[in-house]
């Protein structure tokens, strides 16, 4: 088998449909699987693909939202392709073939994650969508406890990026990432486990670039990326404290621990200090559920 796809969903009713119908239109080779394994949704995630779509993709169930790193670890034991390609449930291949990205990555030598381009709902490209330069501990720590969004300033993107040329970069969205499965062999898991969500993708390049391999931007494929459709439905806080692990691990494995030790002094009171903006219940529904999860990764 030449391609295992597997997409993690999560309260992704919306546009899985989409999602399966737009591989299946767009890939010529018969021997693919869609490996689709959802994370305990409730808003007829299941139900869709169960309705219409088992023709066309393998679904697993978890029986609770076990985050994004886990799901595709799970996945990726069952996934039989020489190439692995994990794709977000709201990605939609809009333009080219997968089997000509394969080909195309057959012929080449020394790359680890290949990426497409990316679209906005618009048809068009945008910044966000586009490849990013690796963090840097400082600018991350203004991001994450002073300015919020910090880090989608410009000291993150390319400058002038061609969105029609084939090139290397640091760093791709998780949305839309193909590896050949004996890189992941290599690695023995797709996604470092310790996350739950955010960073983990950024994390996988920076792992993929210490192992000498290139990460690529190849633009002859494109997709639309309806952007974290699951992600932006949930509370603030929850988000918040999310980011703010996935950082933490990021900058513990990455950089000196003393990063890590300096942020996580100030996440509690950045926290604290957005409560008012929050509110307490929604916050301490948040935290709440926050624990739950970190719990369950830990016991694992």
């Amino acid at each position: 088998m030449n391609l295992s796809i597997i997409t993690v969903t999560y309260q992704s009713n919306e546009y899985i449909d989409q999602c399966i119908l737009s591989v299946v239109t767009h890939i010529l080779d018969p021997s693919y699987e869609h490996i689709i394994i959802d994370n305990g949704s409730t808003d007829g995630t299941i139900e869709t693909i169960e309705s219409g779509y088992l023709n066309y993709v393998r679904l697993l169930k978890n029986d609770r939202n076990l985050g994004f790193a886990a799901a595709n670890n799970r996945a990726l034991e069952e996934a039989k392709g020489r190439y692995i390609l994990f794709l977000n449930p709201d990605m939609q291949i809009h333009k080219g073939w997968l089997d000509d990205l394969l080909a195309w990555m057959d012929a080449q030598e020394g790359i680890g994650i290949a990426s497409c381009k990316l679209l906005n709902y618009l048809h068009e490209p945008h910044q966000h969508l586009r490849p990013w330069k690796f963090p840097r501990p400082s600018k991350g720590f203004l991001w994450s406890t002073i300015k919020p969004h910090f880090q989608s300033s410009s000291n993150y993107f390319y400058p002038s990026f061609d969105d029609d040329k084939t090139q290397e970069v640091e760093h791709v969205r998780g949305a839309f990432m193909l590896l050949k499965k004996e890189t992941l062999q290599r690695l023995g898991i797709a996604f470092d486990p310790n996350y739950f969500i955010l960073s983990e993708d950024v994390d996988l390049c920076k792992t993929i670039s210490a192992l000498g391999l290139k990460i690529v931007y190849w633009p002859h494929l494109c997709c639309i990326d309806y952007f974290s459709r699951s992600f932006i439905l949930q509370p603030k806080p929850w988000k918040y404290l999310h980011m703010q692990r996935g950082w933490k691990i990021y900058l513990r494995k990455w950089h000196s621990p003393w990063h890590a030790f300096w942020f996580s002094l100030f996440m509690p009171i950045t926290f604290l200090s957005r409560l008012p903006k929050w509110g307490l219940k929604s916050s301490y529904k948040a935290l709440k559920e926050y624990r739950e999860q970190v719990g369950n990764l830990k016991t694992r």
